[in-house]
């Protein structure tokens, strides 16, 4: 009788626990988790990993660049980034614009957030996000397309710790109840283990680069005689200084949403998630230019 080896995938807590966050917060084809409270409380906490992942499916995405314009890529980095991630941050931001700049009452902005319509604020909340990607995306390094979405998930974390939840009900109370020390915690570290990644990213495309004959200059930016011999140390360093920048921006954004609102929601920590991605992108390329990476 033949024989053979069968292989099966078990898939223990710790990766229910991911495949529920990759479930809810992406697009992406995963089996499906059966959800409880409690388990989502405790699988929040791996939010910053389902960026990581987002981030290494644009860092292939942006390969697009090494023959494609700079607009190209800006289009084609934008588009895969919304549809990645099912365009759900982009719902919460545009209904925390329409309640917070509303004008109205606290009860009032809340009872904004929850209708399903979109008002003027929140049409211009979703394009301008859009057009800070796009314009961000034409010129971001591949090492930053890696650590943004980690960066704003991470910030979604903090941000739930540094507020109460606003609302009696509703789904991000799971979130706003799973803050506190661990959360920061989860935070601090994925930033920083997500900043030092873009070490071997880095010497991932040097190698392709030098191997294909693309200019480096398309993919990495280019070290000029500041700090040759640290290129990579330099590098990993500006993501820090970048993720700082966000989590700085996330802290003033959550006590002004606490001070309107009386603390935070599901929306708003969709749109915490894209202001400190952008934050990240846009301090990224202003940090490399200062340290004229």
């Amino acid at each position: 009788m033949a024989s053979g080896i069968r292989w099966r995938w078990d898939t223990g807590p710790a990766m229910k626990s991911f495949l529920l966050m990759v479930g809810f917060f992406t697009r992406l084809p995963v089996p499906r988790i059966e959800f409880t409270e409690e388990r989502y409380r405790k699988a929040v906490k791996l939010l910053p990993l389902v960026g990581l992942a987002l981030g290494a499916i644009l860092v292939l995405v942006s390969a697009i660049g090494f023959v494609a314009p700079p607009l190209v890529r800006g289009a084609v980095l934008t588009c895969a980034y919304i549809f990645l991630s099912g365009g759900l941050h982009f719902d919460g931001l545009a209904d925390t614009c329409d309640g917070v700049f509303s004008g109205r009452s606290r009860e009032q902005s809340l009872e904004i957030m929850k209708d399903s319509r979109i008002g003027v604020f929140g049409t211009l909340g979703i394009f301008m996000a859009g057009l800070s990607y796009f314009a961000l995306f034409t010129a971001a390094p591949v090492p930053a397309l890696l650590v943004f979405p980690v960066c704003g998930r991470a910030c979604c974390l903090l941000s739930a710790s540094l507020a109460p939840y606003a609302r009696a009900d509703g789904m991000g109370k799971t979130t706003g109840l799973a803050g506190g020390p661990a959360a920061i915690a989860s935070a601090a570290v994925s930033l920083v283990c997500a900043s030092f990644l873009t070490i071997p990213l880095l010497l991932l495309v040097a190698l392709f680069t030098a191997a294909s004959g693309v200019p480096a200059v398309s993919a990495v930016p280019a070290m000029s005689a500041v700090l040759p011999e640290n290129f990579f140390v330099a590098a990993a360093l500006c993501s820090l200084i970048a993720a700082a920048a966000s989590v700085l921006v996330t802290v003033f954004m959550t006590a002004r949403l606490k001070a309107k609102l009386g603390g935070v929601t599901g929306d708003t920590f969709g749109a915490v998630i894209e202001v400190a991605s952008i934050m990240y992108l846009f301090a990224s390329g202003i940090v490399c230019q200062v340290l004229a990476l």
